[in-house]
């Protein structure tokens, strides 16, 4: 049996489906887009379950394979579809950096995040993501003399790790440090990003700080 061909992407409008919609923008690969509202219960609906069964957004097919959870997504298209090059090679020195930020921006920057908008902020000791203050000082260290994640190469991981950041900063979350205001602004300016933001959120709610 020939294997199935094409990409789709499961999304709702003015979610964390954003960064999967501007990963795709970015390889400019074609793919369609099936609409999952999330605030009528759509994603936890029966056929939805058998592709993500968290009952979250974004999923991603490609052909017969079914990928979810963003910087998944970001992985295994950015391995397909741009290897060598928004992808560092396996060889690549970059890499492992390429990989921990990928990891990072859903393992300790989205979660700390949400915990500390509603006042919550655990001990870096008991918790495996550490505290707010020490995830601020990460990012902006790491941003604060390089263009990149990655130095001067863009990668899938500041699709990943950006798309949170620009979220973030848009909410007032992170605090407007000149590191990562400069960051989400050269992140805002990329064609991509508008595309990606003018098809995902109606109100242009990503914008540059």
């Amino acid at each position: 049996m020939a294997a199935k061909r094409g990409i789709t992407l499961y999304h709702s409008p003015a979610s964390r489906a954003f960064t999967a919609y501007w990963m795709l923008e970015e390889l400019g690969v074609a793919f369609d887009v099936k609409s999952v509202d999330i605030r009528k219960g759509e994603q936890k609906s029966r056929e939805y379950l058998k592709l993500n069964p968290a009952g979250k957004v974004p999923t991603l097919t490609d052909g017969d394979v079914v990928v979810s959870e963003n910087p998944a997504i970001a992985i295994y298209l950015a391995d397909r579809y741009s290897y060598g090059q928004l992808a560092p090679r396996i060889e690549d020195p970059d890499r492992g950096a390429y990989l921990k930020w990928m990891v990072y921006s859903t393992a300790v920057v989205d979660p700390v995040a949400v915990l500390h908008r509603q006042n919550v902020d655990v001990s870096g000791f008991s918790a495996g993501f550490g505290t707010f203050d020490d995830m601020v000082e990460v990012l902006s260290s790491v941003l604060m003399d390089r263009k990149y994640l990655l130095g001067e190469r863009f990668s899938a991981a500041d699709v990943v790790l950006g798309a949170t950041v620009s979220f973030l900063l848009h909410r007032r979350v992170l605090p407007e440090h000149a590191a990562l205001v400069d960051y989400n602004a050269r992140l805002t300016a990329r064609e991509a990003y508008h595309r990606a933001a003018d098809a995902t959120w109606p109100a242009a709610i990503f914008q540059s700080v």
